[in-house]
């Protein structure tokens, strides 16, 4: 089954827009806003073993609001 449908992505918690689980360079996932470009960080993974878990850890620190947001002149 795919990574993506195992793991729930809440909308932004700044915003309320939706957001998207990433996964960036084959190592690691962040979610990101697709309307104000908030984002978390990113969790690695090592392994194949190790992939679910990071993409979970990435979700669950979105989903209780562990975001990251740069407003224009910070």
């Amino acid at each position: 089954m795919d990574i993506f449908e195992l793991v729930e992505v809440n909308d932004c918690p700044i915003c309320g827009g939706g957001a998207l689980l990433e996964e960036e360079c084959g190592n690691s996932y962040y979610v990101m806003c697709m309307e104000c470009g908030a984002h978390s960080v990113n969790i690695d993974f090592k392994t194949e073993e190790e992939r679910l878990s990071a993409a979970q850890r990435t979700a669950l620190l979105w989903n209780t609001g562990k975001v990251i947001k740069s407003d224009p002149g910070e």
